[in-house]
């Protein structure tokens, strides 16, 4: 869900568009309350019209119950127009309200309040319809910007936890630790993208990449709590204030957007991403709730605004104590260990660990731990006024000639750490925070649209002096290398036969560019002038692999048949095989021990290689390959000396193996009329058989 009041607004507009047209009435006669009726073709601008009219909304908001006017007091104190239902009714509830869904179902009567319909659901046409696809707890609903900033003025009936005693500080952040974080997590995710469940948590493999990371985990600058995964907590916010974005089944980078113009605009839509997080817990850390909801954002919620009617400093244990009392699921989050002291741990780190660093909170220690507003917190949960955003230190770079930068925190601002994590790697989070020039970074300034020239800029411009010689010189080689890759959006390779063809090709002009020994490239989607081609096939890269090798004999021979074969076999080959070295040129390759090894080094495994076979083949792995493949692992063989005995007939060998006498004195049969035997036992078998009558001779061997 956007911020953007504009986008918002778009979203009121296509969630009015999904109600069928006798909800679409029903809503309207509660907004516009007109005498007379409206066209159904104009009702949705109407209610447009009515939802960005201020005495109209406030007349609106009067109406309500005082339960339904601070749900909405709810959204526009958290700068957050998206709640799920489950989180307002919970927070309502530990504020005094426990009428469940009544509120909700009044505003959305109202058209105060929209739901967040499933996509591809056909139109809405009442509340409990849509409360059914959704579920109570996991449905979510949104509201007009105008109406979540007139409802901010509700007051909330809560008691004055605070005390009158005079308590000393220990400062105000400078609010800059979650933006640096964030960015962090930017760079983490432009290097891999994070994969993503279907319940939009984070994979295992990708919660161990953040708790391992020490730029990301390390303690906060302005306080030190012991607060568990920072780095899924950054993660996280992340992804509720828009920074990373849902593609497919990951994580990925948000479209560049111009940052907040202050400190304050840029914590203020922190704020509003907070009360969307979901996996993380003062005490647990990274967490994937399995069933109901995280008590996060509403205990959060509920923090806030009770430091809000406080008139002095909060001990954190008066907060534990009421949410104990009050908030309906905190005794069932906190770890049995807590239930002792009613989850004062886990207040401290939220204060400390979380809203400290926000710079929504001062706390103290002398005495216990106690907190309240700042002069921002004030301006936010209590109509406090608007704070005068920081002095500016323009200067506040300091690119040493080993391309580390120095960036000291007092004169960092939302666009200068928005610039500097497009093209310089952070490395800690400090009284001065340390960056890095390196090449992969730099390509990714680049890629994402910086030039050279405008990351120099940054560094000039904020820096006490000039970017050093040295350093602007690597800057500009690697600019240089990278500016070396060459993307075409359309192209037509061709692929000849052997290097002398291209060259031959290249030289007049059929294709205009090499791009190995034996491919050509024709730039922009160009053909080549094909009267000059013998061609023996094309392909369509978007269909299945053709079936184009052929297994020999030996089993280990490959051919290509190059009427069929494509572009991407050569590579594939290439890990499974060698070129055969009987001159036969590229069609015919050779596996053996030895390119099998290479392959399963480079992460192919048996499955992987057995299913080349029957895509390229259209048969099985060859027994010669599969015993390559499966040899390491097999156990001993056994060679051992032993005598071969030829019996007259398949009959005579038949009775030799199951006569009890001549059984015992035979190893193995090998064939129809051969048996194996231990030459300690072939005396005994001569004889037992001269005895019936059956003579054997003896061809070389000693009897």
């Amino acid at each position: 869900m956007p911020t953007d009041a504009e986008q918002l607004i778009e979203f009121v507009r296509a969630a009015l568009e999904g109600y069928a047209e006798p909800l679409r009435k029903q809503v309207a006669a509660g907004l516009l309350r007109s005498r007379n009726p409206i066209p159904p073709d104009e009702l949705t601008e109407r209610l447009l019209a009515t939802l960005s009219n201020p005495p109209v909304v406030d007349r609106r908001l009067k109406d309500l119950s005082a339960a339904a006017r601070r749900l909405l007091a709810l959204l526009g104190l958290t700068r957050r127009t998206r709640w799920k239902i489950g989180h307002l009714l919970t927070t309502l509830a530990a504020v005094g309200h426990a009428e469940g869904i009544t509120p909700v179902r009044e505003v959305f009567d109202a058209g105060l309040l929209f739901p967040v319909r499933p996509e591809g659901s056909p139109l809405l046409d009442t509340f409990e319809s849509w409360l059914g696809m959704s579920g109570v707890e996991q449905a979510e609903v949104f509201t007009h910007p105008l109406v979540s900033v007139r409802a901010r003025v509700e007051k909330f009936d809560l008691p004055d936890l605070g005390e009158a005693n005079a308590r000393t500080s220990s400062g105000q952040a400078d609010g800059l630790e979650w933006l640096l974080r964030i960015a962090g997590v930017v760079q983490l995710t432009g290097e891999t993208p994070f994969r993503r469940t279907q319940a939009g948590a984070l994979f295992k493999r990708d919660l161990t990449r953040l708790q391992t990371s020490d730029l990301l985990s390390a303690a906060t600058a302005d306080f030190r709590p012991a607060a568990p995964d920072l780095g899924v907590l950054a993660t996280c916010w992340a992804i509720e204030s828009g920074a990373l974005v849902a593609a497919g089944d990951e994580w990925r980078l948000a479209p560049p957007a111009d940052p907040p113009g202050s400190l304050y605009a840029a914590l203020t839509s922190l704020v509003g991403g907070l009360f969307g997080v979901e996996h993380w817990d003062p005490l647990h850390g990274g967490i994937t709730p399995v069933t109901g909801l995280s008590s996060l954002p509403s205990a959060t919620a509920a923090v806030l605004l009770l430091l809000a009617n406080a008139g002095g400093w909060v001990p954190a244990e008066r907060i534990a104590e009421w949410l104990w009392a009050h908030h309906p699921s905190w005794s069932g989050v906190l770890p049995k260990e807590a239930h002792g002291n009613r989850g004062v741990g886990w207040v401290e780190t939220l204060l400390a660990a979380v809203l400290f660093p926000l710079r929504l909170v001062e706390v103290c220690t002398e005495g216990g731990f106690s907190a309240r507003l700042t002069d921002l917190g004030q301006h936010l949960f209590a109509d406090g006024p608007k704070p005068a955003d920081p002095p500016d230190f323009p200067q506040t770079l300091l690119v040493q000639p080993n391309a580390e930068v120095v960036a000291y925190r007092q004169g960092l601002t939302p666009g200068l750490i928005a610039s500097l994590t497009r093209f310089a790697k952070w490395k800690g989070f400090g009284a001065a925070c340390m960056l890095e020039l390196t090449p992969e970074q730099t390509y990714r300034g680049l890629e994402g649209g910086l030039t050279l020239a405008e990351m120099v800029q940054v560094l000039n411009r904020h820096g006490s002096r000039p970017v050093p010689p040295a350093v602007a010189d690597l800057l500009q080689r690697w600019a240089n290398k990278r500016e070396r890759i060459v993307v075409y959006a359309a192209a037509t390779v061709v692929e000849f036969a052997t290097p002398a063809d291209l060259d031959a090709a290249l030289a007049r002009g059929l294709v205009a560019v090499r791009v190995t020994d034996r491919l050509g490239l024709c730039p922009n989607g160009a053909d080549p002038d094909f009267k000059y081609l013998r061609l023996i096939g094309n392909r369509e890269y978007d269909a299945r692999p053709v079936r184009c090798v052929t297994v020999g004999d030996d089993g280990v021979t490959l051919g290509v048949d190059a009427t069929q074969s494509d572009l991407l076999l050569e590579p594939e080959l290439t890990k499974l095989a060698d070129p055969s070295a009987d001159g036969a040129g590229p069609r015919r390759w050779t596996v053996g021990p030895a390119s099998v090894r290479r392959a399963m080094q480079t992460g192919l495994t048996a499955p992987d290689l057995e299913a080349w076979f029957v895509a390229r083949t259209g048969g099985p792995m060859p027994p010669a390959v599969r015993l390559f493949v499966q040899a390491p692992a097999l156990p001993p063989s056994l060679a051992s000396r032993r005598l071969v005995m030829q019996l007259p007939t398949e009959a005579a060998a038949d009775g030799v193996m199951r006569w009890a006498i001549t059984r015992k004195l035979v190893d193995d049969r090998l064939g129809p009329t051969a048996i194996v035997i231990d030459e300690a036992n072939l005396r005994g078998l001569v004889e037992v058989l001269a005895e019936i009558g059956l003579r054997v001779e003896m061809d070389g061997v000693g009897g």
